[in-house]
C-alpha cells in the first residue's frame, strides 16, 4: 500500500524526545529522532552505514550522534564525521536525514521530497499550543492500518455502543442524523443533539450534567489529522445558536501516523478551555480518553486481522460509511497525484 510522503507527521509528542534516542518506524522506514546541544530535534535513517546496526542503540554527543557498534560518528545532516581509529572517513558515509519541525507540541516528520518541505504545511491545530487551552496528552501504537482509524474517527454512530461507559450518552446518538460535505481535500462530519444526557466523561471532568445541548463537528485534514470540536451546555441555553457560555467546549484531536501497512502511530489530545491548569481535570481526561480509545484498539486491530485472513472477503457499506469512503477516495487521489509528480496544496 502506498502512503502519502509529501506531509507532514507526527512523529513523537515533544516532551517523549529527551537525553537518549528514540527509535520510531514511519511509513515503513526505521528513524532514529534525537535533540542537538540547542534542543532543535533531528531525525535520522535509524541504521548505520558501516554495519547496519541502528543507531538509536547509540548515544547523542552534543549535536551528534553516535553509532554503539563501532563509534562512527553522524551529523545531524546525516553525514559521518568521524571514525575512530582512522583519519579519512570512506566517501558514502551517511545515512538519510528528514526534516523535522517543533511546533504545537509535537516533533514533525516530513518523509518525502525535502525541497518540498513547507512549515506552513503542517496542519492548524492552534489550541495544541494556546495558553488559553489544557491540553491532556497521550499516545498508543496500534496495529492497524492507518486508514482504518481514520474510518473509525469519521463515524460517530459506534459511541453508543463501544464507548458507553465513556464518551456516550442517550442512545439518541445511534439515530440523530449527521451531516457530511467535502470541502476540497478535507471532510467534515457533524451533528447537534438537543435535549440529551451529558456523556460520563465530561460529567467527570467539569461537573456538567442532566440534560444538555451536546454538539460533535469533526474536520479530517489528510493523511491522517482529525480534529473533533466537542461539548455540551445547558440544554436550552442557545449553544445551537452560537452561546456556548453555559457549557464545556473541547477539541478532540487525534493525529495519526502510518508505522507500517498494517500498524499505526496513534497520537491523541483532549484540550479544554475550562478549569485551566488543574492537574486532577487534566488526568480524569488523560485516563478517560486513553480508556475509550483503547476501546477502539480492540476493535481496530480485531478488524485488521479478519481482513489480513480474507482480504477478498466481500463486504457491504450502510449510510454511516458516507464519509470514510469519501476520505478514502480522497487519499487514493492524494497518492496517485503524488506518484505523478504533482505537489499537494494545503487541504
Amino acid at each position: 500500500m502506498p502512503f502519502i510522503r509529501n506531509a507532514w507527521y507526527v512523529a513523537a509528542w515533544a516532551d517523549e524526545l529527551g537525553d537518549q534516542p528514540l527509535a520510531r518506524t514511519i511509513l515503513g522506514a526505521p528513524v532514529v529522532f534525537f535533540r542537538r546541544a540547542d534542543r532543535t530535534p533531528v531525525a535520522l535513517e535509524d541504521r548505520c552505514c558501516h554495519r547496519a546496526l541502528p543507531l538509536s542503540l547509540g548515544r547523542i554527543e552534543g549535536d551528534r550522534l553516535r553509532c554503539g557498534y563501532h563509534g562512527l560518528l553522524f551529523d545531524a545532516a546525516g553525514a559521518c564525521v568521524e571514525v575512530p581509529g582512522q583519519t579519512q572517513v570512506p566517501p558514502g558515509s551517511r545515512v538519510r536525514s528528514y526534516p523535522t519541525v517543533e511546533t504545537l507540541g509535537a516533533v514533525w516528520i516530513w518523509p518525502g521530497d525535502p525541497k518540498r518541505a513547507d512549515r506552513a504545511l503542517v496542519p492548524d491545530a492552534y489550541w495544541l499550543d494556546d495558553p488559553g487551552w489544557t491540553t491532556a496528552s497521550s499516545y498508543l501504537r496500534v496495529g492497524a492500518d492507518y486508514r482504518l482509524l481514520v474510518d473509525n474517527l469519521l463515524d460517530l454512530t459506534h459511541v453508543s455502543y463501544l464507548h458507553r461507559s465513556t464518551l456516550a450518552g442517550d442512545d439518541v446518538e445511534a439515530v440523530t442524523p449527521v451531516e457530511t460535505r467535502r470541502e476540497e481535500k478535507r471532510i467534515v462530519v457533524g451533528r447537534w443533539m438537543r435535549n440529551v444526557s451529558a456523556p460520563p466523561l465530561y460529567t467527570a471532568a467539569s461537573g456538567i450534567g442532566g440534560t444538555v445541548d451536546r454538539w460533535q463537528w469533526i474536520t479530517w485534514n489528510p493523511p491522517g489529522n482529525v480534529f473533533f470540536d466537542i461539548g455540551c451546555a445547558k440544554a436550552g441555553t442557545g449553544a445551537p445558536e452560537g452561546d456556548r457560555s453555559q457549557g464545556i467546549s473541547m477539541w478532540s484531536t487525534h493525529l495519526i501516523t502510518p508505522e507500517t501497512e498494517t500498524s499505526s502511530h496513534y497520537f491523541f489530545s483532549f484540550v479544554r478551555n475550562y478549569r485551566l491548569g488543574e492537574p486532577p481535570v487534566t488526568e480524569i481526561l488523560r485516563d478517560g480518553a486513553r480508556h475509550a480509545f483503547l476501546e477502539d484498539l480492540g476493535v481496530l486491530e480485531a478488524q485488521q486481522k479478519a481482513l489480513l485472513a480474507r482480504p477478498d472477503a466481500p463486504t457491504v457499506d450502510i449510510n454511516i460509511d458516507k464519509a470514510p469512503l469519501q476520505s478514502r477516495r480522497i487519499l487514493d487521489g492524494l497518492i496517485r497525484a503524488e506518484a505523478h509528480g504533482e505537489s499537494a496544496s494545503r487541504a
